[in-house]
């Protein structure tokens, strides 16, 4: 847990500090340490002691979000619900960004099955089933939730405008941008407005509280183990919280990483749609679609960022890259969702 890159040895990877705060979060004595993934963002150690495994994990601290408070708030309500298959809090180290978790065996969950769909949608109707008052007290909304039209709008708007600021690096993407992105913004934020108006609803009023539910944020076969019984274990709560359950929907299905065939698609979206009826769920999700897809194609092409390909190159994920290359497929990608975009608007 999660699914590794290299393992680091012990004098590469455990430094003092790490060392000093295992041995303290750590209830009995520290037989080794191995640094299981390195990069901008979170770092995972395996600790062994002689009677168990555990994951520390390192949190960063340069973030406009509490990642770890977000992690250990949805792991433990998790946990009080009952809800299995994620790892359990043992200790926090706020003031230093740690926390010891449970390890949980189990190797990539490459190619995502029809079966481990339906554990996917299965996660998230728990999760809603889990909702009660302390959750509502204790959990904050997920990383950039999508809880109104506006706030959709607000997180395009702001991924353009860095990219604008390269469009002129690759050759063929300063038409794409300037042609097809920025003009289908204004017009699928005026078919959803249209959609919502006939719905009796207002695309600019964000989704009242009682109409929203739990979501992961980021959920999908890359923060998923296949442990060794074949079923999924679920992993990586950093953005979890309130949202709209569509959402969650969009998330999923529109995800690069995920390679879902169609009837894998419609069978989430169904499943889904079949728990969530609380407020036209079925009928705001086409609604919607567009904008999140664009939404989807704006965080594709950040890759085209140079900021991005430094975080590369700091995980290790870009030694045998090429940022040309990389960029390129970026953006054949984001033609592709927007192919697939404009057959829903």
């Amino acid at each position: 847990m999660p699914p590794g890159t290299k393992s680091v040895t012990r004098s590469s990877a455990a430094t003092d500090d790490i060392q000093d705060v295992a041995r303290t979060l750590c209830a009995e004595p520290v037989r080794s340490i191995s640094e299981i993934r390195r990069g901008g963002n979170s770092r995972i150690f395996r600790i062994e002691t002689q009677a168990a495994r555990y994951a520390l994990k390192k949190y960063p601290a340069a973030d406009n979000r509490n990642r770890l408070e977000g992690e250990v708030n949805a792991l433990r309500f998790m946990e009080r619900k009952g809800i299995g298959r994620v790892p359990k809090v043992v200790a926090v180290s706020p003031e230093r960004r740690f926390a010891l978790l449970t390890w949980i065996d189990g190797e990539p969950a490459d190619i995502v099955t029809d079966a481990d769909v339906v554990e996917f949608a299965a996660f998230q109707i728990a999760l809603d089933h889990g909702v009660d008052d302390q959750a509502r007290a204790e959990i904050g909304e997920a990383a950039e939730a999508c809880l109104s039209g506006p706030r959709i709008l607000a997180q395009i708007e702001r991924r353009y405008a860095r990219l604008a600021a390269v469009k002129h690096d690759v050759p063929e993407f300063a038409p794409f941008f300037d042609d097809v992105l920025v003009p289908s913004l204004r017009r699928f934020e005026v078919g959803a407005a249209k959609s919502y108006g006939q719905l009796g609803f207002d695309l600019g009023e964000d989704l009242a509280p009682q109409f929203r539910t739990l979501i992961p944020s980021d959920m999908g076969a890359h923060n998923a183990l296949r442990s060794p019984d074949g079923r999924l274990c679920f992993l990586d709560f950093e953005y979890f919280g309130w949202d709209d359950p569509v959402t969650s929907i969009a998330n999923f299905v529109m995800h690069p990483g995920m390679q879902l065939n169609e009837r894998q698609k419609a069978a989430f979206r169904q499943s889904m749609l079949g728990h969530f009826t609380r407020h036209a769920e079925a009928h705001r999700l086409p609604a919607l679609m567009p904008l999140y897809g664009l939404r989807w194609c704006a965080i594709i092409l950040g890759e085209l960022l140079p900021e991005r390909w430094e975080h590369r190159l700091e995980s290790n994920a870009a030694t045998m890259d090429s940022w040309d290359r990389v960029r390129r497929e970026q953006i054949s990608k984001a033609k592709i969702l927007m192919a697939e975009i404009e057959a829903w608007s």
